[in-house]
């Protein structure tokens, strides 16, 4: 009997190893998934927000604008691609006035 109870212990403490390894994994991708989903919402607004403007000037001056006038929804989607993902600015703007747009 002792060796049954021992045998079935180890199994519930492989189990529960197991289970919190499958559950760890999990969790990193749930996370992955949301950081990667609140760039592509921020870089959304951005581009439907920039959908008239041609030049890497006129995109420029707009943003500007953004800062000045206070607009929260372009302000803070600026921040968050600025934070988490600043290469997607390089669709509108070149590399160099990365730092200009997210000073």
């Amino acid at each position: 009997m002792n060796k049954l109870m021992a045998a079935l212990l180890l199994l519930l403490a492989f189990s529960g190893w197991i289970t919190s390894a499958i559950f760890i994994y999990q969790s990193k991708n749930n996370d992955n998934y949301v950081v990667k989903m609140l760039g592509e919402n921020a870089f959304n607004i951005i581009e439907q927000s920039l959908s008239k403007s041609h030049s890497e000037a006129e995109v420029l001056t707009q943003i500007q604008q953004w800062k000045n006038d206070g607009w929260t929804a372009q302000t803070g989607s600026i921040a968050t691609l600025c934070q988490y993902d600043r290469q997607r600015f390089k669709q509108w703007v070149a590399a160099k006035n990365l730092e200009q747009i997210c000073e």
